[in-house]
């Protein structure tokens, strides 16, 4: 017969393991909730943007304001952007995280932006600096403020000329 310290230490190590599996069954579970790409906050319904190949900057921004309000954590934006990719984007991004080492949100980015396009640009400050009206006040205006979100807050100043 086996000695009760004996059976208590089985008991702990089983105790153990159970802890252990019931985290891991957590974390999938949170894995899960996440992968569903929304969620409700003060009653509203949040979900990360799809991409389909159309301006990677807006949606790039969109992902980083859903990345922010669901508090994501940097491990998990890849593997959520991954379920964002519609159409022939999925199939880019799959090859992309075949030939791309320990692939980052700023990689994603990046790469995002050169095979899709988009604005973001070396130096908007300059660009801005040259807009010229050319079209419609509306072409303007949005010139004006793609430009500008690129640039970051500037002084008032800069704004009057």
């Amino acid at each position: 017969m086996q000695t009760q310290s004996t059976v208590l230490a089985k008991l702990g190590e089983q105790m153990s393991n159970i802890r252990h599996q019931e985290k891991s069954i957590e974390g999938e579970s949170s894995v899960n909730r996440s992968t569903e790409s929304e969620s409700r906050l003060a009653g509203k319904k949040v979900k990360l943007p799809l991409f389909e190949g159309e301006d990677p900057v807006a949606w790039i921004t969109r992902a980083e304001i859903y990345f922010d309000v669901q508090g994501t954590a940097d491990e998990m934006k890849v593997k959520l952007s991954r379920l964002s990719m519609e159409g022939s984007t999925i199939h880019w991004f799959n090859l992309l995280l075949e030939t791309e080492d320990d692939l980052s949100w700023e990689k994603l980015k990046k790469a995002m932006i050169a095979r899709y396009g988009g604005r973001r640009l070396e130096n908007p400050f300059e660009e801005l600096s040259a807009l010229r009206q050319s079209g419609s006040v509306e072409e303007y205006v949005e010139a004006f403020e793609l430009l500008s979100s690129q640039v970051g807050r500037l002084p008032e100043e800069q704004y009057l000329g």
